[in-house]
């Protein structure tokens, strides 16, 4: 009987903790998937990509899930871009996005507006951001998942110059709580700088 206590004991202690793990991994996930999963050149794909969201082939839901900005930059400075689903009857959502220059180096800097988005920190171990790319990836968070659209800021680095691609992989999700049953989808928004758009 002590051993079968004992057994039944151990059984309910591992349980909890692989429960424990399982909601921290899920809880994680809902508030920005980890870093370099935008489909940029360089990236490690998407969510799909790496075995999570992979119930359907990227891109093959019938949302539309695209990026806005301006027509042109000025190098220095800030400008708003936007993200977001449209036709779309999942229950959560979520995007994680990044800018990369013609040379394909990851530039500028983004800064969240709102409670809805954040930049991915090198300081957070489960998103696993290298230190040199601070401030180049941005998501959106718990709060922002229940939203469809969302606007953050990127400032472009004060030499920029030529044509800056954005580049989003956006979550439609049934809300059921795992990885499975969700839509990956990928889109890219070309800006150009200034001088170039003005065809000065």
């Amino acid at each position: 009987m002590k051993y079968f206590n004992k057994s039944v004991f151990y059984f309910i202690v591992n349980v909890a903790i692989l429960l424990i793990v399982l909601t921290k991994t899920l809880f994680a996930w809902s508030s920005g998937p980890p870093a370099y999963r935008t489909g940029a050149p360089g990236d490690e794909g998407t969510c799909s990509a790496d075995g999570c969201h992979n119930s359907f082939p990227p891109d093959s839901g019938s949302a539309k899930f695209s990026i806005s900005g301006p027509s042109a930059y000025t190098p220095g400075k800030a400008v708003k871009i936007g993200v977001s689903f449209s036709d779309s009857g999942g229950k959560l959502h979520g995007f994680e996005m990044t800018a990369v220059d013609a040379d394909g180096n990851r530039v500028g800097k983004f800064k969240n507006i709102g409670s809805t988005t954040r930049v991915i920190s090198p300081n957070d171990p489960a998103r696993g951001l290298e230190k040199k790319d601070k401030g180049k990836y941005i998501e959106h968070t718990i709060k922002g998942s229940k939203k469809k659209s969302w606007k953050v800021k990127w400032t472009s680095p004060a030499s920029a110059s030529g044509t800056i691609t954005f580049y989003a992989a956006g979550n439609e999700a049934d809300g059921g709580g795992t990885n499975s049953g969700d839509y990956i989808y990928t889109t890219t928004l070309e800006i150009a700088a200034e001088s170039s758009a003005s065809g000065q």
